[in-house]
C-alpha cells in the first residue's frame, strides 16, 4: 500500500496546530494528570516491551488502535492531548505518522521525551510502501523490525537506555530488562530450531516478515506487488511456486480485507491464515508465526 507523504502532511495540519494550542496550555494539562504518569508508544508491541521494563509504574497509551493499519492511521485529537500530557512517547521510528508526530514533538511538546527505538537496528529495504529516506530508495524501508527477535532485542535496549537515561535511580528497570533479553534469546534459540535447519518458502499477501524471513533463512514470497494486488500472470506464476515449495498456506494480515485474500487464496488453491504483526505480546506472536512458517509447507 502506497503511502503519500503529502497527503499526510495536509491531512496533519489540523491536529498540530493542535498540539501548539496543548503545548501552550500543558502546565494546566499537567495539573488535572496527577495519578498515574502516562507513556505513549505507537504501536502495541511496544506497550510490551516498555511494561516489561517499566512495570506498573506508568499508564501507556497506544495510538494505533488494534484492527488499524499504521500505514493509513492519523491521531486524533484526544491521543495527541494525552501525548502532550506524556512524560515519554516511544516509536518505531519509521512510519508515517510517527515522523509527523516526532517533528510536532520536538516543536511544541519539549516536556515528552523522545524514544527512537530503531536506533541502530540494521534496516531492510521493502515493498510496504512506508517511510522512503530518500528519493533514490523506491522501495522504501521495512518498518516491521519488531518481528524478529535479534532485532527485537535492540529495540527493547534502546528503550531501557532512554527510560533510564530519563530516570537514573529506578534500579528495577535494569533487573526487568535482563530478564526480558533473557526470554528474547529464548525465543531465538527456539526459532533457530524451528527454522534455520531447513529453508521454507512461504506465501504471504503483504511483505511484514521481512526481517523475520531474513534472519532464520526463509524465503517470504509476496502476494502483493509493490504495495498493489497482482497480475493474472504473476498469480499462475504463484500457484506454480507454491506447487512447487508444496506450500498450503496464504498469511495475511487482519488489517486486510479478508473477502480479497480469500478469493485470492481461492484461485492459488490455498488455505487463507490470519495474523497480526501489531499483536501486543510480540514475543509470544513471533513464536506462533515462526510455528506457521514452519508447517506452512506440507513436507
Amino acid at each position: 500500500m502506497t503511502v503519500d507523504c503529502a497527503m499526510y502532511k495536509t491531512r496533519l495540519f489540523a491536529p498540530l496546530v493542535f498540539i501548539l494550542l496543548i503545548s501552550l496550555s500543558s502546565t494546566s494539562c499537567h495539573r488535572q494528570n496527577k495519578n498515574v504518569d502516562t507513556i505513549s508508544v505507537s504501536i502495541e508491541p511496544l506497550r510490551f516491551i516498555t511494561e516489561q521494563i517499566v512495570g506498573n509504574d506508568f499508564q501507556i497509551q497506544v495510538l494505533v488502535p488494534p484492527g488499524s493499519s499504521p500505514e493509513t492511521y492519523e491521531p486524533t485529537s484526544a491521543q495527541m492531548l494525552q501525548t502532550a500530557r506524556s512524560k515519554v512517547f516511544i516509536d518505531i521510528g519509521l512510519l508515517d505518522f510517527e515522523a509527523n508526530l516526532e517533528q510536532a514533538i520536538r516543536k511544541n511538546m519539549p516536556q515528552v521525551a523522545l524514544i527512537k527505538s530503531s536506533d541502530r537496528v540494521p534496516l531492510l529495504a521493502g515493498h510496504c510502501g512506508h517511510t522512503h529516506l530518500d528519493d533514490e530508495q523506491a522501495h522504501g524501508i521495512d518498518p516491521h523490525i519488531w518481528l524478529s527477535p535479534t532485532r527485537l532485542k535492540i529495540i527493547a535496549e534502546n528503550i531501557y537506555n532512554g527510560l533510564s537515561t530519563i530516570y537514573p535511580d529506578s534500579i528495577q528497570y535494569k533487573t526487568n530488562f535482563d530478564a526480558l533479553c533473557r526470554k528474547i534469546d529464548s525465543l531465538d534459540s527456539t526459532l533457530n530450531s524451528l527454522l534455520t535447519s531447513q529453508e521454507k518458502g512461504f506465501l504471504i499477501y503483504h511483505p511484514a516478515l521481512t526481517y523475520l524471513s531474513a534472519d532464520y533463512g526463509q524465503n517470504q514470497i509476496s502476494v502483493e506487488v509493490e504495495g498493489k494486488e497482482p497480475s493474472a500472470a504473476y498469480l499462475s506464476r504463484l500457484i506454480d511456486t507454491a506447487k512447487t515449495l508444496k506450500i498450503t498456506k496464504i498469511l495475511y494480515q487482519k488489517q486486510f480485507d479478508k473477502s480479497t485474500i480469500e478469493a485470492i487464496a481461492a484461485e492459488l488453491h490455498l488455505t487463507p491464515v490470519v495474523i497480526d504483526p501489531l499483536e501486543e505480546n510480540v514475543l509470544e506472536n513471533i513464536e506462533f508465526l515462526a510455528r506457521l512458517i514452519a508447517d506452512s509447507c506440507s513436507q
